[in-house]
């Protein structure tokens, strides 16, 4: 199975179950991979992963051969970043059922922990809802939700 959900131009989730997405997902997993504004700090960032009765979130990645293409970009199939594990680890702390993270697609200089934290949770929400099921409006609501920026000085 496989959505996109787009949001204005310059943004757009996609989601993905089997062999439909850029990476084929094990039986159970969900792949999601955010593409923004091209050349933003918080542009680019692909999870996969499978609900589990632990809290939290753990990684358990296999090493995988794939080519994504992602304009202006380069990217890497691997956790490289440890402040990438660390948001990864925080945004899992809440979550009603834990993951298990399957594989992490980060770009050289589109990835941050802004996406990642966002990922976590839209990711989640697929996971309890179904993909089939899921509702745009929530999707993103969740996108938003999950990263609220800090108000501005005065």
């Amino acid at each position: 199975m496989f959505r996109e959900f787009r949001r204005r131009e310059l943004s757009s989730l996609t989601a993905w179950t089997g062999c439909d997405g850029p990476i084929p997902a094990e039986v159970e997993v969900v792949g999601v991979e955010y593409r923004g504004r091209l050349g933003h700090p918080s542009s680019y960032g692909l999870l996969m992963a499978r609900a589990t009765d632990s809290p939290g979130v753990q990684l358990d990645l296999d090493p995988m051969r794939a080519v994504l293409s992602v304009p202006s970009d380069e990217v890497t199939l691997g956790l490289t970043e440890p402040e990438y594990a660390e948001a990864l680890h925080a945004a899992g702390r809440d979550l009603a059922t834990g993951l298990v993270i399957t594989a992490i697609g980060q770009g050289l200089y589109g990835s941050s922990v802004v996406v990642f934290t966002r990922l976590v949770a839209v990711i989640s929400l697929l996971l309890a809802t179904g993909l089939e099921s899921a509702d745009e409006v929530d999707i993103w609501a969740s996108w938003d939700s999950a990263w609220l920026e800090p108000p501005l000085k005065a």
